[in-house]
């Protein structure tokens, strides 16, 4: 015997209110546990709590640029990345996309990337240290959009490539109240440098030693510095084999505070800002005409506590 539409229509707005009432009781019971831990005293935003330091944000918050190695590409490319980041009390999944347009032929470039949805599971240890709004953060977070401008200075130079890039991140990124991304803007430029030194035997074809040094600068929310600038750095060795390559490199930027202890909305708390992490990347290419098959792994060395896998997939046309 089929149920009336009425009693159907009943049934289902009861659920919706059992499902709403649930939904607030969790709000009020995060909200009272936010402010008994952070000692809030009823007047400061919330938002002043986060601290801007890749030490407490998602992994994909305040990330270290990869070194352009020099060179202005002549192909167009599109790169799309699975990552999985793991940390003791954090562990993020995400997709990364990125589209590289040349411009000019080996002269300019024009770049644009980001990760459009990762999934995040952080424990209560780590909400307390983040000063996350919710107990145990879970869920879905929309990611920045960076764009960037490579121009090439030198190219095949007697002696090394050179290479400008400016770029700049949006305030795209969402969950700032899970500390995922600052919602705010950032910036950085810096000038790459690569030299190619060829083998040609039988193992080894081909080795690119590459360095990088620019600026870093994003918007905070601290009273007295609303902005905090960074050296930004890197150095790699990539060999190339047939139809592989092992690309390896250590990269970060020297934010301004260090380890200074600073307030961050909780007077009763100083934090140690930690603002200059320090990776090292290392991934196996294997490269053909049309895709390249990418395998990569990188682990954080200071004031970055993640270790990534990532798996992508590069689809490029000279």
């Amino acid at each position: 015997m089929k149920m009336p539409c009425y009693q159907l229509n009943k049934s289902f707005s009861l659920i919706l209110v059992v499902l709403l009432m649930c939904k607030l009781a969790r709000c009020q019971d995060d909200a009272a546990w936010w402010n008994e831990t952070h000692h809030w005293d009823g007047i400061t935003p919330w938002q002043e709590y986060i601290v801007y330091s890749p030490s407490y944000l998602g992994p994909n918050a305040l990330t270290i640029p990869y070194t352009q190695k020099g060179i202005v590409k002549d192909r167009y490319e599109f790169h799309i990345g699975f990552n999985g980041h793991f940390s003791k009390g954090d562990n993020t999944q995400d997709i990364y996309l990125r589209l590289y347009y040349p411009v000019l032929k080996n002269t300019v470039a024009i770049e644009l990337y980001g990760v459009p949805v990762e999934h995040y599971d952080l424990d209560e240890k780590t909400s307390i240290e983040r000063r996350i709004r919710h107990r145990k953060g879970e869920g879905f977070a929309s990611g920045d959009l960076y764009f960037s401008t490579i121009v090439q200075i030198l190219r095949k130079d007697k002696y090394f490539d050179l290479a400008f890039r400016m770029a700049c991140k949006t305030a795209s990124g969402g969950k700032l109240s899970d500390a995922r991304f600052t919602d705010a803007p950032a910036y950085f430029f810096d000038l790459s440098a690569g030299k190619d030194i060829i083998f040609q035997n039988k193992w080894l074809d081909e080795m690119c030693l590459h360095t990088m040094a620019g600026f870093y600068s994003w918007q905070m929310n601290l009273p007295n510095n609303q902005q905090n600038d960074a050296f930004l750095y890197g150095a790699g060795l990539d060999m190339i084999f047939k139809s592989f390559r092992w690309d390896n490199s250590i990269e970060g930027y020297l934010g301004y505070f260090g380890k200074r202890l600073i307030i961050a909305g909780d007077p009763t708390e100083m934090v140690r800002f930690n603002d200059r992490p320090m990776i090292f990347r290392t991934q196996l290419v294997r490269t053909a005409k049309l895709l390249d098959l990418i395998l990569g792994y990188q682990k954080g060395i200071n004031n970055f506590k993640f270790q990534t896998i990532n798996l992508s997939f590069l689809f490029h046309l000279n």
